[in-house]
């Protein structure tokens, strides 16, 4: 990035937006008007607070007290239009006259319509009310993400939205978040949809250089939902083709907390708890697992190995001893006021959250400060800035033979944790009738107490904008924004803990830093028109963005003292490795809307997006969208309709691109390292492929929006088809070439499904603080498939390769042998022949699709009562259909293949005896059960139903709320994944040890990170 370009290209923008403001300081001197008056409900005439009122065409507006009083001052002579809108009730618009130094008094009365029909919703370069929006865009408000005791704002989405699926992998504080909007559509580029913050994109990666058994950390953990006033997901092409080549997997815009005119206000929020794990995994103790493994030695001829009541005489619980209770607390403070020229908020928030495995845990810390400034009547600007500091406390999981929870699911419960001597028990311990079985893997508490792997970030992103009224239908608008993060790795290996990589490298530390930076640059103009047969608004700007990321890495061995812990003090360094890289885009986009005679909405927009990350032939790509709405019950021909419904109908089209491949110089011949003798050099490392271009989805949208009984149920339901294109592979080439591969676009990939959202008020009270009963259900199916594949040529990912791409099978299907049953005469493992050779078990022909990681459907429910101050909300979650790679059963399911292994308790219903009727193959030392053989045996029903929050509040009566000068005052208590109904074995059936990065390989858990269950007390207010 050319920083000296990105700041004068800022510096001219300011200037052009300071000078055309120039002309208003002569008009701001002739003088101004006052408008003032009061708002109304229209059903029981009460006084309506937060209405926002705005000068049309201007930033300038001011909110209505308890009251529903307001007033606006500093209103340009003439003739202005004042748009009086508020979540929940139909929007109005007002011309009115007013002179120089003069006031007016006016009035509104607002008429309550569905609340889904009246929100505001981000569309990205401007905003809309969702009864005039042709698209499918789903929003969940601040109010719902807030107080979720999760760190970050991704993973307190899950449920929330019909189309988004939100997936979390491990229960790790802080882990990665995988969110998929509409179903995954790349096998090489990313899924996860676009994240905007006020305006900007912001860096969502991992930019962690350690690998730590699959489990991974975003940088989306670094916004605190404490922040955030509304979400909303642009999720159909149409929708979200603004955003062009990064659109394709859906974008979520984030509006953060502003400041509202007026006295200052200091608002705060707070909570702290306790966590305690969700689940322990049921494994043998000492007795069950000596008679299992002498069992399976007798039953194949062998000695036993174990001597009951000797080598069973300790019986350790080593998932307890790494378990523990763990606090977590959050705080948000602010302050927010200013009047109707200069609005601001001040906020900054801590979040601690302790792990409930040993060694593990997450916090944050951030400051906002947003600041609204309207110099003149046409004039303003916006700012928001931001800082966080994370502290990820990670332990190695999932995947690993030196992590603290796997290894405690592993190791065989007749060893203790530490010896007589208080000295912690290794791999040198043994046990057994000739004292030749150890405790095959590290000793976890070890491992929790004496290493560590810390991730620090630290960040900053914001934005700064400027809007000039031209002219009343004409706006020029400038933003420029920035996200830099810098990401510290550190780990630490014991040379302490006997048998591990640190004792054998007498101490081992690591150290690793990232930085990533994205500045964004763009302009655009803003036209509306209004008129008694349309109203047209279009807009069309450009923009530049700058991508750079620089790492390096270094390890250290062999230390003198435990208390030197960082690279630098070790005796040698082992290894070394740094770089940079970058990418920049170049844009141009346009959109144009009309809502016509009030009831005919169409929309379009096209977005050009250039890639520095393709080649010359195709570095440009277009992305164009249309979408069309008819307001059914508003049309003269079905007056009677309109007294019943509000009816909607939605259509729409659009194309987006996906360019995040992860190498920024995919297209071009790049060159190496290579060293010969000692002799620096370089060398080829791939092919060239300058015809290189973006992933393509073309999807097609049908919606229908429906609002009855006057607003108290309301229906939002759409059908969806997602085609893409021109996968971004690396497809094999000759080796002739010198090469195994090369990027190319080849492939295709279908998602097809169904949403549905339903709103209703059960119960409406007649008093303000009477009974109320509200529900939201949602729920989505998707159906995903490969369509295409280089040469029809499927591959194989996940765990023992059983994941599968294939065309025709959805992306991650389940391909393995088919367990058939257990022979109830010998207890073998039976698998269906599917080539009739008469071979079975480990035949590689006999392989098919057994499973799809994905489900039928899922979705959420939530209930809020309300009844005098007292608020009551239930939220379930739940996911039916798809399957799950219980990996772990590997080794504890093994039929005893595994001797150093601790097994489930499941296996205590294996065949035993000739006639015994069971699914678990009888105990074999040698494998003769075929019980090892990975096939649909370990493929198990993921589908789950999760009592996910119970929070019951109370909201104080202002008599004693302002006994200590405050406005307002809740307090609360709140219960956090209190159940899971599933027959899922293991931890979690939404579980994938793979990581959100994962691509290919879906649904597998191998030794994951146990869900903690959490109870919060807390306490929000204002004064």
């Amino acid at each position: 990035m050319n920083v000296n370009v990105c700041i004068r290209y800022i510096l001219a923008t300011v200037a052009m937006v300071a000078a055309l403001g120039a002309p208003t300081r002569a008009l701001a001197q002739q003088g101004t008007a006052t408008i003032a008056g009061t708002v109304t409900d229209s059903s029981n005439q009460q006084p309506v607070p937060g209405v926002q009122i705005t000068i049309a065409g201007t930033a300038r507006g001011t909110l209505t007290d308890e009251g529903g009083r307001y007033s606006l001052r500093g209103v340009p002579p003439g003739t202005v239009s004042l748009r009086v809108q508020r979540l929940g009730y139909a929007p109005m618009e007002r011309s009115v006259v007013v002179g120089a130094n003069q006031s007016a008094d006016v009035d509104f009365v607002l008429t309550p319509v569905a609340r889904v029909l009246s929100e505001i919703v981000a569309t990205g370069y401007g905003t809309s009310i969702r009864r005039e929006l042709s698209s499918s865009v789903s929003s969940v408000s601040g109010e719902e993400v807030q107080n979720s005791v999760v760190a970050g704002v991704d993973a307190a989405l899950q449920g929330k939205a019909p189309g988004v699926q939100v997936i979390q992998n491990a229960g790790n504080p802080g882990v990665g978040i995988t969110v998929r909007v509409r179903g995954a559509a790349s096998v090489s580029a990313s899924n996860q949809p676009l994240w905007v913050i006020d305006g900007v994109p912001m860096l969502r990666e991992d930019f962690g250089q350690m690998a730590l058994g699959g489990q991974d950390i975003t940088a989306v953990t670094g916004i605190s939902p404490d922040e955030i006033e509304s979400i909303d997901i642009l999720k159909d092409a149409a929708s979200a083709a603004i955003y062009g080549s990064r659109a394709a997997n859906g974008v979520i815009m984030i509006r953060t907390k502003r400041g509202r005119a007026g006295a200052p206000k200091f608002s705060f929020n707070a909570y702290t708890g306790i966590q305690e794990t969700a689940k322990k995994l049921e494994l043998l103790n000492s007795r069950e697992f000596v008679e299992y493994a002498n069992e399976a030695f007798t039953n194949d001829g062998y000695a036993e190995v174990f001597e009951p009541g000797i080598d069973d005489a300790i019986s350790t619980d080593w998932q307890q001893a790494v378990l523990r209770s763990a606090p977590v607390s959050d705080l948000f403070l602010s302050v927010d006021g200013g009047n109707e020229r200069v609005r601001y908020l001040v906020g900054g928030s801590y979040f601690d959250q302790k792990g409930i495995v040993l060694g593990s845990g997450y916090d944050r810390q951030t400051i906002r400060a947003n600041l609204d400034f309207d110099p003149t009547s046409r004039l303003s600007f916006r700012s928001s800035l931001a800082l966080s500091r994370e502290l990820h406390e990670r332990i190695e999981n999932d995947n690993t033979i030196e992590g603290v929870y796997a290894n405690a699911i592993a190791n065989l419960p007749m060893f203790p944790v530490r010896r007589s001597d208080g000295s912690f028990t290794d791999p040198t311990d043994v046990v057994g009738v000739d004292d030749d079985v150890p405790l095959t893997y590290i000793n976890p508490v070890a491992v929790g107490e004496l290493s560590f792997n810390e991730s620090r970030t630290l960040r900053t992103y914001g934005t700064i904008e400027g809007s000039y009224r031209i002219s009343d239908r004409l706006r020029l608008n400038a933003r420029g924004g920035y996200d830099v993060l810098n990401l510290r790795d550190l780990a630490w290996e014991s040379p302490n803990v006997i048998g591990s990589a640190g004792e054998s490298a007498r101490g081992r530390s690591t150290q690793a830093n990232n930085t990533a930076t994205r500045y964004m640059i763009e302009s655009y103009l803003g036209y509306d028109y209004g008129g008694s047969f349309a109203q047209v608004n279009f807009t069309a700007g450009s923009s530049v963005e700058w991508n750079t990321e620089e790492n390096d890495f270094l390890r250290g061995e062999g230390f003198a003292h435990t208390q030197f812990q960082y690279p630098g003090n070790a005796a040698d360094v082992t290894l070394y490795d740094g770089d940079r890289t970058g990418h920049n885009l170049v844009s141009f986009f346009g959109r144009a809307n009309a809502t016509i005679s009030d009831r005919y909405l169409i929309s379009g927009s096209i977005r050009a997006d250039g890639s520095s990350r393709f080649g010359k032939e195709n570095r440009y790509g277009y992305f164009p969208a249309i979408s069309l709405g008819w307001i059914m019950s508003d049309e003269p021909a079905f007056a009677g309709l309109q007294r019943l419904a509000d009816v909607k109908l939605r259509v729409s089209y659009g194309e987006t691109g996906n360019q995040d491949i992860g190498d920024d110089f995919a297209p071009l011949a790049k060159y190496e390292e290579a060293k010969y003798s000692g002799a620096p050099g370089i060398a080829p490392e791939n092919v060239a492929n300058a015809e290189l271009k973006w992933e393509t989805n073309r999807e097609y949208d049908v919606g229908l929006d429906l609002g009855i009984f006057g607003g108290r149920v309301t229906l939002v339901a759409d059908w969806y088809l997602k085609e893409t294109d021109d996968l971004l592979i690396q497809r094999p080439v000759t080796r002739t070439t010198g090469f195994d591969d090369v990027w190319d676009n080849i492939g295709k990939i279908e998602n097809r499904g169904w949403e549905l959202g339903i709103n209703t008020v059960n119960l409406q009270p007649s008093a303000r603080d009477g009974f109320r009963w509200e529900t939201n259900f949602n729920i989505s199916w998707n159906k995903n498939k490969v369509t295409e594949l280089y040469n029809d040529e499927p591959f194989p990912a996940g765990f023992d390769g059983i994941n599968r791409y294939e065309e025709g099978l959805p992306m991650g299907a389940f391909y393995t042998v088919l367990f058939t049953g257990v022979d109830p005469d010998n207890g073998n493992a039976l698998f269906f022949d599917k080539d009739g050779d008469g071979e079975t078990g480990e035949d590689p022909d006999d392989r098919m699709m057994v499973g799809s990681p994905h489900p039928d459907y899922w979705g959420g429910l939530t209930n809020t009562v309300s009844f005098k101050g007292f608020d009551l909300r239930a939220f379930v979650q739940f996911s039916q259909g798809g399957e799950i790679y219980n990996a772990l059963r590997a080794y504890a399911d093994d039929g005893m293949w595994s001797l150093g292994d601790n097994k489930l308790r499941h296996v205590l219903k294996r065949w035993r005896n000739p006639g015994d009727i069971t699914d678990v193959p009888r105990a074999s030392w040698d494998g003769v059960s075929l019980a090892y053989i990975p096939s649909s045996r370990w493929i198990e029903d993921a589908s789950y139903i999760r009592l996910q929050e119970i929070t019951l509040g109370y909201r104080l009566p202002q008599r004693y709320a302002g006994l200590a000068n405050m406005s307002d005052a809740r307090i609360f208590v709140s219960g956090r994944n209190l159940k899971t109904w599933t027959d899922y074995l293991g931890f979690n059936p939404e579980a994938n040890s793979a990581g959100s990065g994962s691509l290919t390989t879906m649904a597998n858990e191998f030794y994951s990170y146990p869900l903690a269950r959490t109870i919060t007390f807390g306490v929000q207010g204002s004064f």
